[in-house]
This record gives C-alpha cells, sequence and structure tokens, in this order.
C-alpha cells in the first residue's frame, strides 16, 4: 500500500520576482505539491524556459505566470533560463513527516501481549482536509548484534486530524521496536522518510 498526499495539497503557489538585475531568488524552493509562479517587476517582459521543454512562457511587466505542466508535484530539480542567458532553478522538496511509537510500558511478562501504538505527523494544509491513511513498518530486534527486521506492516488511520496507528505483539525476549513510515504515492517522493525513536521492551519471567 502507498501513501498519498492529503486531499488539501492543492497546489501552493511560490514566487520568482523578475527584476532588471534577474530572477530572485535564483534558486525557488518549492515543497512537494507546490507551484512556482513568476512575477515580472520589470517594465519590460521577460521569457521563462524550463530545461525539460515542458514549458515557456514570456511575462510582461506586472504580469504573474506559472508552468502548470512543467513542474511536477514531487522531489526534483527544475532548471531554467531567463531570456535565454539567466540560469535560474526551481528545487521541489519533500513535505514533513513524524511518525511516533510507544506503549503502556517498557516492562511485561513472559507470554503476555502488549499494544504498540503511535501517530503519523503531516503538515497542516489550507484549507485543512482529513488526512490520508498512511502506512506504517513496524521492525524489531533483540539486541545491537542483530539489524532490524520488518515484523509487520500496518495502516495509520484518520482519527479526526491525526493518523493512528496501532499493533499487538507478543515477544519472548527483550525487543527493541521502531516504527517507519517511508512510503510514497506512485511517480516519485513527496513525503519525507520518517522513523520513530527506538522503543525497547523488557520481557520478564
Amino acid at each position: 500500500m502507498l501513501a498519498f498526499p492529503a486531499d488539501g495539497s492543492a497546489l501552493r503557489a511560490a514566487a520568482v520576482t523578475l527584476t532588471p538585475s534577474g530572477p530572485s531568488p535564483i534558486v525557488l524552493t518549492v515543497p512537494a505539491g507546490g507551484y512556482p509562479i513568476w512575477i515580472n517587476h520589470d517594465q519590460v517582459a521577460h521569457t521563462v524556459d524550463l530545461a525539460n521543454g515542458l514549458c515557456s512562457i514570456r511575462v510582461a511587466p506586472g504580469e504573474i505566470k506559472g508552468c502548470s505542466h512543467g513542474v511536477s508535484g514531487f522531489v526534483a530539480r527544475y532548471p531554467y533560463t531567463v531570456d535565454g542567458t539567466i540560469q535560474a532553478s526551481i528545487v521541489v522538496v519533500p513535505e514533513p513527516r513524524a511518525v511516533t511509537l510507544a506503549a503502556r510500558g517498557h516492562r511485561i511478562q513472559r507470554g503476555a501481549r502488549l499494544t504498540l501504538h503511535g501517530q503519523v505527523t503531516l503538515p497542516v494544509l489550507s484549507p485543512p482536509a482529513p488526512p490520508s491513511p498512511q502506512p506504517v513498518t513496524v521492525l524489531a530486534r533483540h539486541d545491537s548484534r542483530h539489524a532490524f527486521r520488518r515484523i509487520a506492516v500496518v495502516v495509520a488511520r484518520p482519527h479526526g486530524s491525526q493518523l493512528l496507528w496501532q499493533l499487538r505483539v507478543r515477544p519472548r525476549t527483550t525487543t527493541v521496536y521502531i516504527a517507519e513510515a517511508n512510503s510514497q504515492p506512485e511517480g516519485g517522493q513527496f513525503w519525507q522518510q520518517a522513523r520513530s525513536r527506538p522503543f525497547t521492551v523488557l520481557v520478564t519471567s
């Protein structure tokens, strides 16, 4: 199962100003799902050409224009030129994401079950929209001599404005757990890779 951007992640504009001395900033950083626009504050028209050939616009004085097809909502770098000479670029960076892992305590009796639970945190978009479910991978290891191994994939589901997940486990010995939220929508990277802090469960006889 793949994680998709929330329904409220409609295009969010980030502006480049066209001036007599060139575009400002030269490198514009846009969050995934964002949308670059060019605002001409000069007295003459300027032409913006993306290096991928998917967009070419002429921006008249006082005009605002964007490239709706040349820049995707996924993480990437998009070089472009202004008037065929000035080199600049749009850099799409991943949206932040975090995941937590907790339980009622760090110590259980051998043979007992324990419910691990946590939350996936995404940016609050404007306008607000219910977050979409996201898969969470739970990994475990018994000690530092061993690598973490995947034990389950669960789904963090909306609960009000939060994405909550849980998993019941029955460790046979002391175990360290972590949770990861690393899936991406089809087509490219949208979210940051996220990993929880380790949670150690001590098993006593």
